[in-house]
């Protein structure tokens, strides 16, 4: 009775996760286009591999070298060649199987080191995270590399354990290694190699750490991820050694200022990423770290496994160069583990967990009187506009115009928003009554309805909403619509982010890449059309505006929202028919 009781508890749990996940991640695969920097440049390289089979070293626009391994870009175009094109939602497919597959490997071990129920809210907690949500929805390597780090590192433990044994399992741990090098670089296998060596020394494993780095299947490790580099490094030569080896690894971690890479941060810059990022799990996260301080839980080999994870990726980036809150991706599994562990536990023993469960508890009255006010206002017929103004002085004028954009979008959704607002204080105020009567599993499902609920509202009407007022696609629809097969098209690339525009028009396009007189004269020249930025066509225009008339206007402003497009069509009209 107990096994079968088990096994159902199993299926549950894996049927709850496989629902959330589903709509959490491929619900919105394709609700938004393209309109970030770091999508369509991803694309651009599924894009190469799709339609010109350049499998091993795809090259942007057929001729920049590639500034990441092409694992995420190979899973890509295949979903693209099963689905029968290239799409927003093929690109993105990978990521959101990842980040599926992650949390179910979450799940699988959480329960061989605690109990099901941990097992399952770390699991619910890391598919609910905004960094995590966001990013299995989007066209961008980090959850590739998330998935084939958290994979190897589980592997390991379990192999720790004696749960996985001989020497199949080694060599799976080897392959996983060797591809994740292949998922962003060399930092696949830094980072588990990094958590692994540090563990082992703690627990003074030296037998395990000969095993580890004796074992045949290192070269199959090195094998899998040097083949490809030196591959591409015969192709690229000095290009791909200097953009791929030099540039995305070593100068964006070691170098400041002149030289290094972009994104330059100090070194606290994560700090406050990691609770902001994690809300609203990382408000329990100060009392759980505080209560296993404590109660010196890191003497427990599970726990000790997990900190040394979540620690090393979060120090070892914060001493990088280069920093973006994205990077943290990694320690999003671990961490949601832990969390999930401390709400599960039984009893409410303890000054530190009481003073938690309370102090969420308080705060989530206020969240959810505070919903409940906004709830009233806006059926008031108040609107939001008053509400998010007090944001507006906050943020930075890119961010106030996505803010501006929110709230027409939310204004228009009054059919979701106003629901969503009471369920949320409903859910809140519910969480509420759990933590301060102590039952934090309850409340932690609570907040997980909430997570869910916010995602929905975010990824179903939020994103589509930015992406419309940014993005080019629908401007290259009707270009595409108005010019006849035989029409030359050319981008000219100075002054703006094309790699959207050239990922929607394929291989119907030609970049010029040349200062503004060279472009003038080109075009004084010729009666073929162009795109480019509308800054840029004023300037080649100067007086002469009424002799190069705009064809076609975007409504999009570009990743910056700053940078609207135009087709123009050359002086001599008569050419190029």
């Amino acid at each position: 009775m107990v096994n079968i009781n088990s096994r159902n508890v199993l299926v549950l749990h894996l049927a709850g996760l496989v629902f959330l996940c589903g709509i959490l991640f491929f619900s919105f695969l394709d609700w938004a286009p393209f309109f970030d920097k770091g999508e369509p440049r991803e694309a651009l390289v599924v894009q190469e591999i799709f339609a010109h089979g350049d499998w091993l070293f795809p090259l942007k626009w057929g001729k920049e070298v590639p500034s990441k391994p092409p694992l995420f870009h190979w899973f890509a175009a295949m979903a693209s060649k099963a689905w029968g094109g290239l799409t927003e939602a093929t690109v993105r497919f990978p990521s959101a199987l990842f980040a599926t597959v992650g949390v179910l490997s979450l799940y699988f071990l959480g329960r061989r080191l605690f109990d099901p129920q941990a097992a399952f809210l770390g699991a619910i907690i890391l598919s609910t995270s905004v960094p995590y949500q966001s990013m299995a929805i989007s066209a961008r390597v980090d959850m590739t590399l998330t998935f084939f780090v958290t994979l190897a590192l589980v592997i390991f433990y379990l192999i720790y354990r004696n749960d996985l044994t001989g020497n199949f399992a080694y060599y799976c741990f080897y392959f996983i290694l060797g591809i994740g090098i292949l998922a962003k670089g060399p930092v696949g296998l830094v980072l588990p190699g990094m958590v692994i060596f540090s563990f082992v020394g703690l627990k003074k494993r030296w037998d395990l750490l000969s095993r580890i780095s004796l074992h045949p299947g290192v070269i199959l490790t090195l094998v899998i991820g040097m083949s490809w580099y030196g591959t591409a490094l015969m192709r690229g030569g000095e290009d791909f050694f200097n953009r791929q080896l030099l540039h995305e690894n070593l100068a964006r971690f070691f170098v400041y200022g002149e030289g290094g890479s972009g994104h330059q941060k100090p070194f606290y810059y994560y700090f406050p990423y990691l609770i902001l990022g994690g809300l609203p799990w990382s408000l329990f996260l100060p009392f759980a770290m505080a209560q296993w301080f404590k109660d010196r839980a890191f003497s427990k080999d599970s726990i000790l496994f997990l900190l040394l994870w979540v620690g090393i990726v979060f120090f070892f980036f914060s001493l990088s160069a280069g920093k973006r809150a994205i990077y943290l991706l990694p320690l999003y599994p671990p961490l949601s583990l832990l969390i999930g562990l401390w709400l599960a536990q039984p009893g409410t023993e303890g000054r530190i967990r009481l003073l938690g469960l309370k102090s969420v508890g308080w705060l989530a009255v206020f969240m959810g009187l505070t919903m409940l006010a906004v709830f009233l206002l806006v059926a008031a017929g108040n609107g939001t506009s008053g509400l998010l103004s007090y944001f507006a002085v906050m943020l930075k004028p890119k961010d106030r115009a996505n803010l501006s954009i929110v709230q027409q979008t939310l204004d228009r959704a009054g059919w979701f928003f106003l629901p969503f607002l009471f369920s949320s204080a409903l859910l809140w105020l519910s969480v509420a009554r759990n933590l301060l009567t102590l039952n934090a599993r309850a409340a932690a499902f609570g907040l997980a309805c909430l997570s869910v609920l916010t995602g929905v509202l975010v990824q179903g009407a939020v994103m589509p909403a930015i992406a419309e007022s940014r993005s080019y696609k629908p401007f290259v629809t009707e270009v595409k619509r108005q010019l006849g097969e035989n029409e030359n098209l050319y981008l000219y690339g100075e002054g703006w982010d094309y790699a959207p525009v050239f990922f929607y028009l394929g291989d119907r396009v030609q970049v010029i890449r040349a200062g503004l007189p060279s472009m003038q004269e080109k075009m004084q020249e010729s009666g073929d059309y162009y795109i480019m930025g509308e800054r840029e066509w004023r300037r080649i225009a100067a007086g002469e505006a009424g002799v190069i008339p705009v064809e076609l206007r975007s409504q999009g402003t570009g990743p910056d929202g700053k940078d609207p497009i135009v087709l123009v069509r050359g002086m001599k009209s008569g050419k190029g028919k």
